[in-house]
């Protein structure tokens, strides 16, 4: 087992501050410097260096070839956003990304040029503009909520007064599945975004829970409890169709679709303790694929298929690992506190996760290094994070 230590290279570059003109901005929730170094920073990709001015010594110092800056302005309550890319070298223009919008949607314009720089200089698609729906304790009650993929813009969908939990998103973005005890027993919900509709899905069946959506067909994987233990089961969403994949008598949960649907991950005790198991998407040729622990679960599929993120115990603590598919190279990214519920960035350069480090249960995202741990929520208890999927094309 491998000590996570920062072995992907970041690239520097420099955030020089936005001039921002005389108008009214206290509805900004921060200056634009702040959210773009922050995207970047998050990104995997890059390191930021913030700098009130152009600063040749200290950017050529830092190594930063390219440097970010822009204005922001406002007339007749409309917002301009101009982000301009740099070479720090020549001061030459690279790019200039210019956005329109209304005040509440200058943090998506903000996103959406982070975005544009790493395609530029990555030829990548990036994440900023993606979102995160996660568990919040609200008024007593565990809800999901969605917000910006940084946590802000935060918007409670669930209200109603049991328990919610174990959001997954579709495949395109528009409905959030998850399991709820408003029936008196876990059942499946779907909520569409677009028209803020809910609905039960399988109502044939009690004790369902953890949804995992296939991103190539869309249909659910989810656990089921029953008599003689609890079971992996696969239902069509639009049909209402199910049926169980996984027959035993142990404890199978945490399900997880591979990147091409063609296979899934999950937990069973089959061996005496959890550990993660791999089985084709018929629930056929069932292999065991952690070894390392005494205590695995809740593991997740890299973007790309070469790798899992999951939870071990060790020491009494939860904690986060990677290894490769088959087991090997087992590298633990996380050392305080206990943390769950690992969740890859849609391009897999980074996790998020929740983690009671300061005492409260709040979501973190870090390189897939286990570097650059950045706390995203404040507020409450915060636990299961989801991500959400890219749009699809260049940003």
């Amino acid at each position: 087992m491998d000590i996570a230590v920062s072995t992907d290279k970041t690239l520097p570059i420099g955030v020089i501050h936005f001039d921002v003109d005389r108008s009214d901005w206290s509805k900004l929730e921060e200056l634009p410097h702040k959210t773009i170094a922050r995207d970047f920073n998050l990104s995997g990709r890059f390191s930021a260096i913030e700098l009130e001015q152009y600063n040749l010594l200290t950017l050529s110092r830092m190594l930063a070839k390219h440097y970010v800056s822009g204005r922001l302005s406002m007339s007749g309550g409309q917002v301009r956003l101009e982000c301009r890319l740099y070479t720090t070298s020549s001061r030459d223009l690279v790019a200039n990304f210019v956005y329109t919008s209304s005040i509440d949607q200058v943090r998506a314009s903000l996103h959406k040029c982070s975005d544009k720089v790493v395609h530029q200089l990555w030829g990548a698609q990036g994440f900023a503009s993606t979102q995160m729906a996660w568990v919040s304790k609200i008024d007593g009650s565990k809800q999901v909520v969605i917000g910006d993929y940084d946590g802000f813009r935060k918007k409670q969908l669930t209200k109603h007064s049991s328990t919610n939990f174990m959001p997954a998103w579709s495949v395109d973005n528009t409905k959030i599945y998850f399991a709820s005890l408003r029936n008196g027993k876990s059942q499946i919900f779907e909520r569409n975004l677009l028209t803020n509709s809910e609905k039960l899905l399988f109502p044939q069946i009690d004790q369902a829970f953890s949804p995992s959506v296939n991103p190539k067909d869309g249909t659910l994987l989810f656990s089921i409890i029953g008599q003689n233990g609890t079971d992996i089961w696969q239902g069509d969403p639009q049909t209402g169709k199910a049926s169980r994949l996984i027959f035993s008598k142990d404890i199978e949960v945490s399900p997880s679709w591979s990147p091409q649907g063609t296979a899934f991950l999950f937990s069973s005790d089959k061996g005496g303790q959890p550990q993660i198991y791999m089985a084709l998407r018929d629930g056929s040729d069932v292999q065991r694929i952690s070894f390392v622990g005494k205590y695995n679960e809740s593991a997740v599929w890299s973007p790309d298929g070469e790798r899992i993120a999951y939870c071990s115990m060790d020491s009494g603590k939860l904690n986060i690992y990677t290894s490769a598919i088959d087991g090997s190279d087992v590298r633990k990214l996380t050392f305080e506190g206990n943390n769950e519920k690992p969740t890859w960035s849609p391009d897999g350069m980074s996790i998020a996760f929740s983690s009671d480090r300061t005492g409260t249960s709040q979501i973190y995202i870090m390189r897939r290094d286990g570097s650059g741990v950045t706390r995203i929520t404040s507020a409450g208890e915060n636990t299961s994070p989801a991500w959400s999927n890219l749009n699809k094309g260049a940003p």
